[in-house]
């Protein structure tokens, strides 16, 4: 794909949220476009909710999940009655519950290549002849040497999935810093080396009607990333803390748009995606960041259940 004007010659998009924990609402601003211009869309999201919603650690995988239509072993569609067998609802449980219309869940299990393999499948099952995945915040355009990293795993797996497909794929970041791990300079540094390789297909912001409906999500979901931007869109630009404290995010409108990239651009100047891009389980890609001298999700995940039960 050379151009965002490429997409609207589908006919069938799924839009997926790449981080999982909330990213599905970030999926609405693409998904209103493709629509207004004759594509028919499905949301979808990765199975992995943060501690504050969900306190045990990890992905979900789809044994632990009722009320799901599994298409493989990667892709399946959610309801309004998705939750986990220990009554945890997704994010994506909210959102199909709101649009009254299916859902579609990722699970990470596989690794790169097994999402990657479970998505085409699942495409060619539904109709779809575009996958977009967005990504809140822009953490998933760090080459990797950026010291505010909190969440490559899944962004990685993700990334390298969307290179590795046979359907035709885009990746979009909303939020521009909403997630308070890359800086400004360093999502810009992200956008202009895939720029100086072609990579950088277009761009689209929030509209009055968008945010109304954000807003509506935005009372079901809990997500920091996804909110903020719909609030700098309402007149609120300030620094502001996230993440109970522990990080500090300033937005600007750039915060408003939704910046479209070459996926296979941005993995190849991403060491995180290389890391994990020839893996086949989530074990494998979680022990291929450790190994690279990563701290993942996981391990805070990991660490956070521990300082609680201590």
């Amino acid at each position: 794909m050379e151009t965002l004007e490429e997409v609207v010659e589908h006919k069938k998009a799924l839009v997926f949220g790449v981080g999982g924990c909330g990213d599905v609402v970030s999926t609405i601003p693409t998904a209103r476009f493709l629509e207004a211009h004759g594509v028919d869309v499905i949301l979808g999201g990765v199975a992995w909710e943060r501690v504050v919603v969900d306190p045990r650690p990890g992905p979900r995988h789809f044994e632990e999940i009722e009320g799901i239509e599994p298409l493989n072993d990667t892709v399946a569609l959610a309801t309004g009655e998705t939750r986990t067998v220990d009554g945890i609802e997704f994010a994506e449980t909210h959102v199909a519950c709101h649009h009254e219309e299916d859902v579609v869940l990722i699970d990470i299990d596989g690794g790169a290549c097994g999402v990657a393999a479970g998505l085409d499948d699942a495409c060619d099952i539904l109709g779809i002849d575009l996958v977009v995945g967005t990504d809140a915040g822009g953490d998933v355009l760090a080459a990797g040497d950026e010291p505010g990293i909190k969440s490559p795993l899944t962004d990685a797996v993700m990334l390298s999935a969307l290179t590795q497909l046979d359907t035709n794929s885009c990746l979009g970041v909303y939020g521009y810093g909403s997630d308070g791990e890359l800086t400004h300079e360093e999502i810009a540094a992200g956008i202009t080396r895939a720029s100086k390789r072609n990579g950088l297909l277009g761009s689209w912001g929030l509209t009055p009607r968008i945010i109304d409906e954000m807003n509506e999500l935005l009372e079901m979901v809990t997500t920091e990333a996804s909110r903020l931007p719909v609030e700098v869109a309402q007149g609120k630009l300030k620094e502001t803390m996230i993440r109970d404290g522990d990080r500090s995010v300033k937005l600007t409108p750039a915060s408003t748009v939704t910046f479209y990239l070459d996926p296979t651009v941005v993995s190849a100047t991403s060491d995180l995606s290389d890391c994990v891009s020839d893996t086949e389980s989530f074990e494998s890609a979680q022990n291929a960041l450790v190994q690279a001298g990563y701290k993942t999700e996981l391990s805070y995940e990991q660490q956070f259940a521990t300082n609680r039960n201590s």
